[in-house]
């Protein structure tokens, strides 16, 4: 009886621990949802960091101010005077591109570009500042309006705009046109900023044969109208001398010694003879000879004058 009962409390032991070792419980849906989430989360921080992380190793730190040294080694101009306004407005322009690839403050701007002024400009500007309150500090936006109110006045300006509108080109070769229409354009910005407006401008002011011949025609630029101008002037200059060669009689143009020679005559002076019509001179002595043949001479070559 021992026995058995012993047998019973083991089979009953080993029935437990088989229970014992069963699997937990599965989660719940809202449980794994959380996870799933709390795990999303945790993977987008550390994305986060990591793109903070490269950022900071690719940030470079800003270019340091340009000092005067260096804003000379970019080889400013220098300007004394302004015979031509274009002149001034060109200085001015070259000092911004050199500004443009310059680490500079405005102020620093003033100060640089005033340094390479010279003789009656850099009086201009001494002038301007002895009437500017002490230490005051003039940015580039103010001296570029100044200088150039002073060097390019708004009444030339006008003038130079006229001339460019009333353009003619007259008696003068296609290349001398272009060349004083190209400066005047300089003035009249708002008349020629564009390609098509500065053929229109072009042609207005062409030779009316000229134009006529270059009407019907299209250019695909600026250039390209006044190389074919000049083009078709050469042909054209060509043609008249052409058509003037056929006009004149032969022999009107030949030699100047098929129509007046000179010859020695036993008088020992030189003698114009009547040949092919024109006059020749004689020997007093013959004068009254060839008196009749001499009046035919005039009258058939009336003087031009």
């Amino acid at each position: 009886m021992v026995l058995l009962q012993m047998g019973n409390n083991n089979t009953a032991n080993r029935g437990n621990e088989g229970q014992g070792a069963q699997p937990p419980p599965s989660p719940s849906l809202t449980q794994a949802i959380a996870a799933l989430i709390a795990d999303r989360n945790e993977q987008t921080e550390l994305l986060r960091q990591l793109v903070q992380s490269n950022a900071g190793r690719g940030r470079q730190a800003p270019p340091a101010e340009t000092d005067y040294v260096g804003f000379l080694a970019t080889q400013p101009p220098l300007f004394h005077k302004a015979e031509d306004p274009l002149e001034a407005d060109a200085w001015i322009r070259t000092m911004e591109d050199k500004f443009g690839i310059l680490n500079c403050t405005e102020v620093d701007k003033t100060a640089f570009a005033a340094q390479q002024l010279r003789g009656p400009a850099k009086i201009w500007w001494a002038s301007h500042l002895a009437m500017q309150p002490t230490e005051r500090q003039i940015p580039w936006s103010e001296f570029r309006e100044i200088f150039r109110a002073h060097y390019i006045p708004e009444g030339f300006i006008k003038v130079k705009v006229e001339e460019f509108l009333n353009l003619k080109q007259e008696n003068k070769s296609v290349m001398e046109y272009a060349n004083i229409f190209n400066h005047l354009a300089q003035y009249a910005a708002h008349h020629a900023d564009t390609d098509e407006k500065k053929q229109n401008c072009f042609k207005k002011g062409l030779n009316t044969k000229l134009l006529m011949r270059l009407a019907v025609r299209t250019f695909t630029s600026y250039s390209d109208l006044v190389s074919k101008a000049i083009l078709q002037e050469d042909a054209m200059l060509k043609h008249e001398k052409a058509k003037k060669r056929k006009k004149s009689p032969i022999g009107s143009s030949g030699n100047v010694e098929q129509r007046l020679r000179l010859v020695s005559t036993r008088f020992s002076q030189t003698q114009y003879q009547i040949q092919q019509g024109m006059l020749e001179l004689v020997a007093p002595s013959q004068l009254e000879q060839k008196k009749p043949a001499l009046q035919h001479v005039f009258r058939s070559h009336p003087d031009p004058c």
